[in-house]
């Protein structure tokens, strides 16, 4: 719990105080659900692959919002078929354990995305996430004994997706075509 903790504020510190390349955000968000899965015992945490498709999910829902809403998330389904995850102007000043533990955490998560942008009414950052989710639910027991198929445990405790490296950035493989949303 401790751990968990300090990892929150280490990732609340990081993502506040400068813009991050997307590899450097998939590794704090498996480095946190590598912590969560080791407090919580949960057995089949998959490791997140980085998606660059799904920051269009996230501009069309800000712009929507004129890009200042208050904090919210969104569950949609789209095509009956991808279950969507979104979190809109998350505020990493204020997030207790719990928002750290359902942003960062569940064990459905596989693939995520993350836009910063800017508040034109506050000139505040403003960091938004999105993620496709599964629908499985969280096993208990040791961290990466129990992964889905097609995944195997790293040493971290979380289940690695098989994915091809684009340049620096992960991609996942995946037979489902992307989804380019525009509804609210």
């Amino acid at each position: 719990m401790k751990a968990t903790l300090l990892i929150l504020a280490l990732l609340v510190h990081t993502i506040h105080s400068s813009s991050l390349t997307r590899a450097e955000i998939l590794k704090l968000f498996n480095s946190a659900r590598s912590s969560i899965a080791k407090n919580a015992h949960i057995a089949n945490m998959i490791q997140l692959e980085y998606q660059p498709e799904l920051e269009n999910i996230l501009y069309v829902k800000l712009g929507k919002s004129g890009g200042c809403s208050d904090s919210k998330t969104i569950y949609d389904n789209y095509g009956s078929r991808i279950l969507v995850e979104i979190h809109l102007n998350v505020n990493t000043d204020s997030m207790d354990k719990q928002s750290f533990s359902k942003l960062f955490g569940g064990a459905d998560k596989q693939v995520m995305a993350h836009v910063e942008t800017k508040c034109m009414e506050t000139g505040k950052e403003v960091h938004s996430y999105v993620f496709y989710k599964t629908g499985e639910q969280e096993i208990h027991g040791p961290p990466g004994s129990q992964c889905p198929q097609g995944t195997k445990a790293t040493p971290e405790g979380l289940c690695e997706q098989f994915s091809k490296q684009d340049g620096n950035e992960e991609v996942v493989s995946t037979s489902e075509p992307l989804v380019t949303v525009d509804r609210e």
